[in-house]
């Protein structure tokens, strides 16, 4: 079994220094956003495997943003709190009430980027003080990271385009965990039995039905629809039994049906099983 993964950016802080002028261009996406990649061999979890920093300047601006965007807002939320801290006015505060406001205003994702410190009450003072700065080292490693991942495999001889677009495919893998607990589809749960073989046959028969999914979605892959609605579409194609007054002769016929799920009947040759 082969393994394509990303590495959190505190796992493998170093690749994230490399020059962008280091990486090759691989790819434009669906979006039509260049992707460039950074290849190299990288120790993780004590082995060696390939790996490919994804760079994305779409990406970057877009996490740029959103990253100054909340740090601006916390900095103001923290900066109307040292306005209320030096103010006498109000009930007295002690260390613990502040720190627990400041750990609500700073979400965990930026704790290493927001330092502070909750003082002792100056004399005369009912509240204590409040400090508050940037880790620039934090803050420079966050901005190095913006628009990268840290795509890692065992795969050595694929090229640096397969990978990343392997790993970009990693979202069917999700879709499947989806399907499987679709109670309308194929639920793996809830699981009523009890013992191993069952529920081993139980899952064994969720998969397979689950593989069949999948291959019916491939088959109509140029209709561009989800497998859910596919599914939808294929129950609302209705059969009707008519039977001729005269000779009593009873035949199948299908009801009127809309465009796509006329495509469908016709693409998956629907026809030939009324026939048996």
């Amino acid at each position: 079994m082969h393994v394509i993964a990303s590495a959190k950016h505190n796992q493998a802080e170093d690749l994230l220094k490399v020059p962008l002028d280091g990486y090759k261009y691989l790819y434009t996406n669906p979006q039509n956003n260049k992707i460039y990649g950074y290849r190299t061999k990288y120790k993780l979890f004590g082995k060696e495997f390939t790996a490919v920093v994804l760079y994305s300047e779409a990406s970057y601006k877009k996490q740029k943003k959103s990253y100054e965007n909340s740090k601006v807002k916390m900095l103001n939320k923290l900066e109307d709190l040292k306005r209320r801290l030096q103010s006498n006015r109000g009930k007295e505060r002690d260390k613990s009430s502040v720190e627990r406001e400041v750990n609500d205003i700073i979400r965990k994702d930026f704790r290493s980027i927001i330092g502070h410190k909750v003082g002792r009450k100056p004399k005369g003072k009912k509240k204590p003080t409040l400090e508050v700065w940037i880790k620039e080292k934090g803050e420079k490693m966050r901005y190095a990271g913006f628009g990268k991942t840290i795509v890692f495999t065992d795969l050595h001889t694929w090229h640096s385009k397969k990978i990343a677009k392997s790993y970009n495919q990693k979202y069917l893998v999700e879709d499947d965990f989806k399907l499987l607990n679709d109670h309308l589809l194929i639920p793996i749960g809830p699981v009523n039995h009890h013992t191993d073989f069952n529920i081993r046959v139980h899952i064994f028969l969720c998969i397979t039905g689950m593989i069949f999914y999948r291959y019916l979605a491939w088959r109509c892959k140029h209709l561009d629809l989800s497998i859910k609605r596919l599914v939808e579409e294929l129950n609302d194609i209705r059969l009707a039994l008519v039977q001729e007054n005269a000779s009593g002769k009873v035949e199948m016929i299908v009801e009127e049906m809309d465009v796509k799920q006329a495509r469908l009947f016709s693409l998956l040759n629907l026809g030939e099983f009324m026939d048996n």
